[in-house]
């Protein structure tokens, strides 16, 4: 984790981080391993995102508790024989690498970021202007909220 004395680069690439966390679990899924659930195809997750638990921890190295459960129920996942498989699909084009932040806020405990989101880590192709709230905790940094959640289907709300 971040260190409490934050610079733009090191909040940069904590913002990069949090928001591949989610493509990291879904991308991880196995192609070899598919099952089918009343018409719809379901990949395995490898074993260090086996479980409910496993992903959400994972997801909890950056996002707070309600953004880090609402991260799991987008991954539309099924349990069969104790292991997680996630549904097969296409996200579409999200923009998730943060090409500038800025620091809008900052208290002891908070830090208040206005992001540009691109889907190119050169160019400023498919932008988004995204803020987050980010909570400081000893030497953590956990994001607790981040607007634009309803247009990007990883931080939909739980149906």
């Amino acid at each position: 984790m971040l260190r409490i004395s934050q610079t733009s680069s090191e909040l940069k690439a904590f913002i990069a981080a949090a928001e591949m966390a989610w493509f990291n679990v879904y991308d991880s899924a196995n192609d070899n391993r598919v099952i089918i659930v009343d018409g719809t195809e379901y990949k395995q997750l490898p074993l260090r995102f086996s479980t409910r638990a496993k992903v959400i921890a994972y997801f909890r190295r950056y996002w707070g508790i309600a953004m880090s459960n609402r991260m799991f129920c987008n991954l539309f996942t099924v349990t069969r024989n104790n292991r997680l498989y996630v549904i097969v699909g296409d996200t579409g084009v999200i923009p998730s690498i943060p090409r500038r932040i800025r620091v809008t806020s900052r208290t002891a405990t908070r830090i208040r970021v206005t992001a540009i989101l691109s889907i190119d880590e050169t160019t400023d192709e498919e932008i988004e202007r995204v803020r987050y709230l980010i909570a400081k905790s000893g030497e953590r940094l956990s994001i607790l909220n981040r607007d634009k959640k309803n247009t990007d289907p990883r931080y939909l709300p739980c149906r």
